[in-house]
């Protein structure tokens, strides 16, 4: 895309603006679509697994339905309650949406990379942090019990998931040495595009912690505690109408895609893939394929679970956090040193039992090593949760 401007403009601020703009507009018209598209295939994919139909009547299979319900609720009264914090109350749902958005400016849609800097993983983490603070900013700006409510729940769940998540991330960064997200795509591009983290004991583990915590993160079932409606209404967003629940829901939907797209990038390869590597437009556009099917694939998992799993209850959720998914994310970091240990050291750094070895040896101790101790890890840890749970949630004696 630079290339484009400086061919029309010349090198230098033009060209710069030009480009910014042009990738600003696309994230900004990529992220609605793809969004109307997640709300099509979860709404009809939920109402297959429960033996229905689902949406069907407004386009050919329903494919429509996210338009005319964008116009109706844009079209709705925006309403502000008269208890409420005017300028709190309108500011939340653009600070979410601002997050959500300044995501994508990282984020590799196969070979096309919007900006590439070196601390990428920790700008996504930085910046998704500020989605905290919109939601407490809606709960606090309502003037309503079940939004406040709504408000902290939130903030105490994506505190508590945020910790894993990015320990999740730091066996990855420790794995290639750089917090580049373009980086860690191209490093995956080994065995003709297949050779995704996912595929090692440690990127798998890390995979597991971090789709975990990404659902809690996005408010996804069984974590969509902030907004549970059968116990707080709506939750934080019990007070809004009109086009701020519009800008609400769609900055949620937005969260699920890029919580997609950065584990398709991070674990899955990005855009890598066979015939990924060729240079030039047909390289370029199976790589966008790649991604996308990577994207959405994750996306339907997301639906999948939604479907099978009941909404956890606070104490669980928080126990889940704490006591399961951050020992296993440190116990990974660990292997994650072991792993580079035994592939990369030699006598100068004091594991001269592997020196000498092979490459391919190498790699097959490591694989085994760390197999080992997370699987064992992981069993252990279940065992010890679920013994404590049996102990702390037996039901009443009536059984009520």
């Amino acid at each position: 895309m630079q290339a484009l401007w400086n061919a029309i403009f010349g090198e230098g601020w033009l060209a710069n603006l030009a480009t910014y703009i042009t990738i600003s507009t696309a994230i900004l018209i990529v992220g609605p679509v793809m969004m109307m598209l997640f709300t099509w295939i979860e709404r009809r994919g939920i109402a297959y697994m429960q033996d229905r139909k689902g949406p069907n009547r407004v386009g050919p299979f329903g494919l429509f339905q996210p338009i005319a319900e964008a116009i109706k609720t844009m079209t709705k009264e925006d309403i502000t309650p008269a208890g409420a914090d005017r300028w709190v109350h309108f500011l939340a749902p653009v600070v979410v949406m601002f997050a959500t958005i300044m995501t994508f400016a990282v984020i590799p849609w196969g070979n096309l990379v919007p900006v590439d800097i070196n601390i990428g993983v920790l700008f996504i983490v930085a910046i998704g942090a500020m989605h905290t603070l919109g939601m407490l900013m809606a709960g606090w700006g309502s003037n309503n019990k079940f939004a406040l409510l709504g408000g902290m729940r939130a903030a105490a769940q994506m505190i508590s998931y945020e910790i894993p998540q990015v320990m999740s991330l730091v066996s990855i960064v420790m794995l290639v040495g750089t917090m580049s997200v373009r980086t860690i795509v191209e490093n995956q591009r080994d065995w003709f595009g297949f050779g995704w983290y996912v595929f090692t004991p440690i990127g798998l583990l890390a995979f597991i912690i971090f789709w975990i915590s990404s659902l809690a993160e996005g408010e996804r079932t069984p974590f969509d505690i902030p907004e549970a409606d059968s116990e707080i209404v709506a939750g934080y967003m019990t007070e809004y109408s009109g086009m701020k629940f519009a800008v609400f829901y769609l900055a949620q939907y937005m969260t699920n895609l890029a919580i997609c797209a950065v584990a398709a990038a991070v674990f899955l390869g990005g855009g890598a893939g066979p015939g990924s590597s060729i240079q030039g437009g047909l390289g370029t556009f199976l790589s966008v394929i790649y991604f996308l099917i990577k994207t959405i694939g994750l996306f339907f998992l997301m639906v999948w679970i939604r479907g099978t799993f009941p909404r956890l209850r606070i104490d669980q959720l928080m126990a889940f956090a704490w006591k399961f998914l951050l020992p296993l994310a440190l116990i990974n970091i660990f292997s994650t040193s072991l792993w580079i240990a035994i592939t990369r050291w030699g006598v100068e750094q004091g594991m001269g039992v592997v020196d000498g070895m092979d490459y391919p040896v190498r790699l097959a101790i490591a694989f085994a090593v760390t197999g080992v101790i997370n699987v064992v890890s992981f069993l252990l840890l279940v065992r010890m949760n679920t013994s404590r749970g049996a102990m702390s949630y037996q039901t009443s004696p009536s059984g009520v």
